[in-house]
């Protein structure tokens, strides 16, 4: 299994909150007003490549009982530490998206901030969208979003640096438009503790044409209900960067 993210669980919410919120804050009421339009309910969900569990915790104070899943080791631990005095329904596995084996059959699996695109091999997608069919209950949902080619040629072709009293991080983008492939050179100087060390971790994405997603979908099993781009803020004037998608398990 893919050891998944170990510098950018070190600061992920604190880079997260110098943009104003948290994307799972940014998409949660389009993802509420998806399941009263589609009239989508629980008991369960998962949410994979949940990350630090922002949108776990945030599911489970509605109701839901949570799986979250993640290959990274650290960003399962700062959710586990976000949930420990909770005591709400929600448990975290490490798990590869590829091969999801869940405790029981879910009604609802979701899967955010273009977690889908760091696949970047087609069979991987394909790989990921029957796993997830895999652990559907009959007539269940899956929502989830991808980065489109906008997204990509607005800002994976250039750096970001942000600078925080605790952390610099530094973005090096590149985006090869004839491969479809973005890559993020991710440069962490940590100022906390003493620790002035620089930690270096690379991060890749894959541009999936709308087309090609339908297909793999068609071939996993899903139907697709809606699919449309979307603006998920309007702060940084970026337009409609991301494809929101609701399939379903038929």
């Amino acid at each position: 299994m893919d050891a998944g993210y170990r510098i950018l669980p070190l600061v992920y919410d604190r880079w997260q909150g110098s943009y104003g919120k948290n994307f799972s804050e940014l998409i949660f009421p389009r993802l509420l007003r998806t399941l009263r339009v589609h009239r989508i309910s629980g008991p369960a969900m998962v949410d994979v490549a949940c990350g630090t569990g922002t949108l776990a915790l945030m599911m489970a104070r509605r109701g839901w009982e949570v799986y979250g899943v993640d290959a990274s080791e650290g960003m399962l631990a700062c959710a586990a530490s976000k949930v420990s005095r909770s005591g709400l329904p929600i448990t975290f596995l490490r798990q590869d998206m590829r091969s999801l084996r869940l405790p029981r059959l879910v009604s609802l699996a979701t899967s955010f901030f273009d977690s889908l695109n760091h696949l970047i091999a087609p069979e991987d997608f394909l790989s990921a969208l029957r796993s997830v069919y895999a652990a559907l209950s009959p007539g269940g949902w899956f929502v989830f979003d991808t980065n489109n080619e906008r997204c990509f040629t607005q800002l994976w072709t250039k750096s970001e640096t942000v600078t925080r009293r605790e952390f610099i991080m530094t973005l090096a983008n590149s985006y090869d438009r004839e491969r479809r492939l973005a890559t993020s050179e991710v440069t962490l100087t940590l100022k906390e503790r003493g620790n002035h060390g620089q930690q270096v971790e690379m991060v890749r994405e894959r541009y999936y044409p709308s087309a090609e997603i339908h297909a793999m979908l068609e071939e996993a099993g899903f139907v697709v209900r809606e699919s449309d781009d979307f603006d998920f803020t309007e702060s940084r004037g970026l337009g409609k960067i991301k494809t929101w998608w609701v399939v379903q398990k038929i």
